[in-house]
């Protein structure tokens, strides 16, 4: 597969602005997101100023320490179809993280208007879905690859609804960390689908 840790700097320079806006905001840290086809090349080690934010979305994985190690972009001995298990388990985290962030943003009555609310609302569904989908392929990875690639489809789908779904809820719909989530989501969901094509080759 494409070398999981291409796709990590999208997580490095997003974390920010999606995960831990507050610590964000309190230690100075901004990014402009690059898209994907930009990165070619392993990512450096991620500034320190982020370190707390790495550990905040690889605390939730199965395997932190592997966590940590990839998305600093560290060298890691690791078989693809482990490295791809690592990548989803980085999505659930992330797409968790953000359903916390839009599930505020309508707590705080941040979105207002009735199209637009619904429309912030169907997205965070989409999102709980995906969610599910990626424990259920993460589950069924080693032993039944036809259901996790079934699994990782839904949750590409599910995770491009909300954003469908979000661009028609006008432009007091739109959240800007969010849209930059999906794409890394998005992202580390096609590394391992690779994968899994691969294994199923073989």
């Amino acid at each position: 597969m494409a070398r999981l840790a291409c796709c990590l700097v999208l997580i490095s320079l997003c974390l920010c602005v999606v995960l831990e806006p507050a610590l964000a905001a309190k230690k100075g840290g901004h990014h402009k997101v690059k898209s994907a086809k930009h990165i070619a090349h392993f990512p450096s080690p991620v500034p320190t100023v982020e370190h707390a934010l790495i550990q905040q979305l690889c605390q939730d994985t199965r395997r932190p320490k592997l966590c940590r190690k990839i998305v600093r972009g560290k060298d890691v001995n690791v078989s693809p179809v482990v490295e791809a298990k690592v990548g989803i388990d980085i999505a659930t985290s992330m797409a968790s993280r953000v359903g916390a962030y839009i599930s505020n943003q309508l707590k705080t009555n941040r979105v207002k208007a009735l199209l637009t609310r619904g429309s912030v609302e169907v997205c965070k569904l989409n999102y709980d879905n995906a969610i599910a989908d990626l424990n259920l392929s993460y589950n069924n990875f080693d032993n039944n690859p036809k259901v996790a690639v079934e699994s990782l489809n839904r949750a590409v789908i599910k995770v491009g609804l909300c954003r469908k779904s979000l661009n028609l809820g006008g432009k007091h719909a739109e959240i800007p960390p969010v849209h930059e989530a999906n794409k890394v989501i998005q992202t580390l969901i096609h590394a391992a689908q690779s994968v899994l094509t691969k294994e199923q080759e073989h």
